[in-house]
């Protein structure tokens, strides 16, 4: 009778030191955010006028309602940042080094192959036209220069700079005119 009494309270208390097991709460995400469910509006005060015996003249109890903490961004605008991929801006270390150096040849074998690694790459055109006007190829100088013009979108410095090579090709091919331009195109690119 003791054996099974003294089981019977080891149970007892063994099922008394157990936590309780809860199930995590279900979360149904299957919704998209619109409009409507962005935070915009700014934190205010809303005073709350109550009687209150022990309080003196004047005094308000006063309510601040808590904001959200997280905020509803888009799901469907991913950044978009594009950065130069590293083989590439290897490259253009490489054919500037060698450009500086005098080797003209092996930085257009450079920059050509950085072309093919990236060819929407605004820089590479850059860098090629920049070398193309130095070489004296000013036709090419002018092409390349006007693809990378093209590839740059929204980058206005980019433009600029490009817009530039192209002045200086034409001003060197004898044409005053489209060097003008490219000079006007140039300063509406920025400074």
């Amino acid at each position: 009778m003791r054996l099974g009494l003294s089981l019977a309270c080891l149970a007892l208390m063994a099922g008394c030191t157990q936590a309780p097991v809860s199930r995590p709460p279900v979360v149904d995400a299957s919704w998209r955010a619109n409009e409507d469910d962005r935070v915009t509006k700014s934190p205010r005060v809303i005073s709350v006028p109550t009687p209150d015996i022990q309080r003196g003249k004047g005094e308000r109890n006063e309510v601040t309602p808590i904001d959200p903490v997280a905020k509803i961004e888009p799901i469907d605008q991913p950044n978009q940042q594009t950065e130069i991929p590293p083989a590439v801006l290897s490259l253009l270390k490489q054919a500037d080094e060698l450009r500086s150096a005098g080797d003209f040849a092996g930085a257009s074998a450079r920059l050509a192959r950085a072309q093919r690694i990236a060819p929407t790459e605004p820089e590479v055109y850059f860098q090629l036209s920049s070398l193309r006007l130095e070489q004296g190829s000013l036709e090419d100088a002018v092409s390349i220069a006007s693809q990378g013009v093209d590839l740059a979108g929204s980058d206005q410095a980019m433009k600029r700079d490009l817009y530039t090579v192209i002045a200086r090709s034409k001003d060197a091919l004898g044409d005053a005119a489209g060097a003008a331009e490219a000079r006007q195109l140039a300063r509406a690119s920025g400074s």
